[in-house]
């Protein structure tokens, strides 16, 4: 968890009455935290434009591995890993999207011709990128898209925006003629939005973070079945739809 200040606490999970560590190298507020897919690293997104790479001991312990300044021109806003948590990609304000190798501390100039397969990622929050650029409304700045996020099969990619509202694409979201799905429920603007997926399909749920509206709702899918003619056949096919679950 991170503060304002750019204070960063870390917790056990499930008590937050056991802070585990803190750190205070950033500077500004945090947008940004994420672990590696091996749980050996977190990265952190500061609104003092650096990059923060903690590295974590077997013993739990976190100290600061690579600090990333001077690259980006201005607030850090979103965070990428790989699938082998050797590289990271970031994006900020200013439209800039940077690739880093975490494992040897080196910038990847040429990140964006050599690490754009989207199989490598392990997550898709960066907002801009071949496979999301769909989601930008005709003559928008940018500004309007808030956070982005894909689901594990890289089937749906879910939007949250300056409107308070979730908007649901079919992945990849290439050109914004793209059809969307838009479920209201915030009466302030979307902050983040994330896919919370486990084994188990029943458990699956989009997580909206509201912003002046201090709230979260969890979104579920339903399945609605819709009748479509095909080459004169009545068939049943079945559409994913989500809904506000509390």
């Amino acid at each position: 968890m991170a503060n304002n200040n750019g204070d960063i606490h870390i917790f056990e999970e499930g008590n937050f009455g056991n802070c585990i560590s803190k750190m205070k190298h950033p500077q500004e507020w945090v947008e940004a935290l994420e672990y590696s897919p091996d749980s050996r690293f977190l990265a952190v997104g500061s609104h003092d434009d650096t990059i923060y790479i903690y590295i974590i001991s077997a013993e739990g312990k976190y100290s600061l591995h690579y600090k990333i300044e001077y690259m980006h021109s201005s607030a850090v806003t979103a965070l990428d890993w790989s699938k082998d948590s050797k590289y990271l990609r970031a994006i900020d304000q200013a439209y800039s999207k940077m690739y880093y190798d975490i494992t040897e501390c080196v910038h990847i100039k040429d990140g964006s011709s050599v690490l754009t397969d989207p199989a490598i990622w392990a997550t898709s929050t960066c907002k801009l990128g071949w496979y999301v650029q769909g989601v930008f409304a005709p003559g928008a700045d940018g500004s309007d898209v808030n956070a982005v996020d894909c689901n594990k099969d890289r089937s749906l990619i879910a939007v949250g925006d300056d409107c308070g509202t979730l908007c649901l694409y079919r992945y990849p979201a290439r050109n914004n003629m793209h059809d969307c799905q838009r479920h209201g429920g915030h009466s302030s603007h979307v902050t983040k939005v994330r896919f919370y997926e486990t084994e188990n399909p029943e458990e699956a749920r989009i997580i909206t973070a509201g912003g002046y509206d201090r709230s979260y709702i969890q979104w579920k899918p339903v399945k609605e079945g819709r009748n479509a003619n095909n080459e004169g056949n009545q068939e049943e096919h079945d559409d994913q739809n989500y809904s506000d679950n509390e």
